[in-house]
């Protein structure tokens, strides 16, 4: 997101530094402070700060990254470190398993490696393990912090306008006129260079706004915000109060009843352990995707009645062997192993049977419509092109009544759910919207910093970041990958440009839980600070085909690169010569992670 609040805000005063001209000691200065009419130069101006906009993964990263290469010690300089942001969220997501098994959650110079001591669960990673180990290594850094949301980068040489969208969110013109407010103050006698970017920074905990200064910025906000689509009848008050203005934390959000306890919530709000499911209510999920997904293992955790759908279906989240662990197996009453789908006959729509049997999961459906209906949400459903049907436990397949806008219910599903509260599957205690991420909105980079022009950074003949022609602000990670212009969407199959050729090599990878995540992001982060050039990488999956062919020949890297996309990755050396069919001497000189630092 296009970043943060909260309480931890950097007191300017208290960060303000002196400079003098020509003051060789203290008994000088006292003899020229009583010369009449000479101006003694005894100016306090703001710390200068290296920022880096965001306190999630990838900002640690970064950070991280950059202390322990070369390259980025003299990018770092003495400047001190300010990350700009909200906190951490993964610790506060409900507990789940990640999108990706233990091994492939590691991170370039970490020492507190996710991958190391966590559990998993559903064939994934702990998900709060993964946030707490995060949140360890932030705390080696040592850096400031201002729990705040970035309303605009100026340049020293503009005065640049915030985001005219800001006005139209709930609260927004407060927000705005606070920006404003500030973003027209006289720039400080800095040196030439010293300071060429300023931030203005909103805290909505007592609705101000402040000025930052910034030598350099390095922003790490993530995919985006969370997109909530219009039905196809109109937003409703249930679907634009699913819309959280950018500037609210979950850690201000959750503290105000009204903002918590939404009926409707985007993905994102919705997994958030702020928003408590009750069991036996009933959930409506309406699309697939990794947060859709997650939604829906909330609501089989909390043994909630589900009704999980896509417009085309949802075939697509299981190309993922982790995301199987939430279909039935077909022989048993329990849920599946993590395996490939093409391994286990997996083949069509009709295969997917949840492995709760308060769960369904259907296609060909779209949200048409959403309302307060006393104390469940109105949900009103429409066809989509294609076979519309709903598959429960039971394996029956109940199509959409199209004149009652709802899925009907198999005798078996009925009777489950017959002592329910809230029974028919019109009407739901929950309604999440899981659209994915809206790259181009309030609070994005490109929201905040529309005036920058950035170009791509090339190292291992792939984009790996942004940054703009006086290399001194950058955008990394999901933020990159997903900048406008530059996601995935766009790619080229075909193409090269670095952008092109960063999507090309993603297909090699292992398998992702989205594909902006953690793999991709944190190689191309390392990478662009240079992170490899004193620390080789031989971690087997996210090493180049050219990387692997110095180590392991062209031969074997080839077979490497063809099993390594469709599973997990590789966990160990023993999996490794089993995909590859070969015992040959050199796949011992790779690793399957990255090492802990230190």
């Amino acid at each position: 997101m296009g970043c943060c609040c909260g309480t931890g805000a950097v007191d300017d005063e208290a960060e303000q530094r002196r400079l003098v001209q020509d003051e060789p000691d203290n008994d000088a200065r006292d003899v020229e402070a009583g010369l009449e009419g000479l101006n003694v130069v005894n100016v306090l101006l703001p710390t200068v700060y290296y920022v880096i906009v965001g306190r999630g993964p990838m900002a640690v990263v970064n950070h991280r990254t950059l202390v322990e290469s070369a390259w980025g010690q003299g990018r770092l300089g003495e400047l001190p470190v300010l990350h700009v942001g909200f906190p951490n969220p993964w610790p506060r997501y409900l507990q789940h398993g990640l999108g990706q098994p233990n091994h492939l959650l590691s991170f370039p110079a970490f020492a507190n490696q996710p991958s190391v001591g966590g559990n998993a669960i559903d064939g994934g990673l702990d998900s709060q393990h993964f946030g707490a180990q995060i949140s360890a290594e932030f705390d080696t850094l040592g850096a400031g912090v201002a729990e705040e949301w970035v309303g605009l980068i100026q340049t020293r040489a503009g005065m640049e306008a915030i985001d005219a969208r800001i006005a139209a969110e709930e609260g927004g013109g407060a927000v705005r006129d606070a920006i404003n407010l500030r973003i027209q103050d006289p720039w400080p006698a800095f040196a030439d260079g010293e300071a060429p970017y300023r931030l203005c920074l909103y805290d909505p905990a007592n609705g101000t706004a402040r000025l930052v200064y910034a030598a350099k910025i390095d922003i790490c906000t993530g995919p985006g915000r969370p997109l909530v689509m219009p039905p196809r009848d109109g937003d409703s008050a249930e679907t634009t109060g699913a819309r959280t203005p950018p500037w609210l934390s979950p850690e201000v959000w959750s503290l105000v009843e009204r903002w918590r306890n939404r009926r409707t919530l985007n993905g994102v709000d919705a997994i958030r352990d702020e928003v408590v499911w009750n069991v036996g209510q009933r959930v409506c999920v309406t699309a697939g995707g990794g947060v859709g997904l997650n939604a829906a293992e909330k609501a089989r955790n909390r043994q909630c009645a589900l009704d999980w759908f896509g417009r085309a279906g949802l075939m697509a989240i299981f190309e993922n062997p982790r995301n199987i662990t939430f279909l039935k197996d077909p022989n048993t009453n329990v849920a599946r192993e993590p395996a490939r789908r093409r391994d286990v006959g997996i083949d069509g729509e009709d295969d997917l049977i949840a492995s709760s049997r308060r769960a369904r999961m259907g296609r060909g459906a779209i949200l048409a419509s959403a309302a307060a209906a006393d104390e469940a949400v109105e949900v009103r459903l429409a066809a989509a092109q294609g076979e519309n049907n709903i598959r429960d436990w039971w394996a029956n397949r109940s199509p959409l009544n199209a004149q009652e806008a709802r899925w009907t219910l198999s005798n078996e599903y009925e009777q489950e759910v017959a002592g329910l509260e809230v029974v028919e599957s019109r009407e739901y205690d929950r309604l999440v919207i899981p659209n994915g991420q809206e790259t181009d909105a309030v609070g994005h980079p490109r929201s905040f910093a529309h005036h920058l022009v950035f170009q791509a950074v090339e190292e291992a003949g792939r984009l790996v970041a942004l940054e703009t022609a006086d290399h001194l602000v950058r955008i990394l990670g999901a933020a990159c990958n997903n900048y406008p212009g530059y996601g995935i969407g766009t790619r080229n199959v075909h193409g090269n440009t670095p952008k092109d050729r960063m999507w090309i090599f993603h297909a090699t990878l292992p398998v992702s839980a989205v594909p902006d995540g953690f793999i991709i992001c944190g190689v191309n982060t390392a990478l662009a600070n240079r992170y490899f050039e004193d620390h080789p990488n031989r971690n087997v999956n996210t090493m180049t085909p050219g990387e692997l062919a110095g180590v392991v020949g062209d031969v074997l890297a080839a077979r490497i690169i063809a099993e390594r996309n469709t599973r997990n990755g590789y966990s160990n050396l023993q999996q490794l010569r089993d995909a590859c069919n070969s015992q040959d001497a050199r796949l011992a000189q790779l690793e399957f992670a990255y090492p802990v630092a230190g």
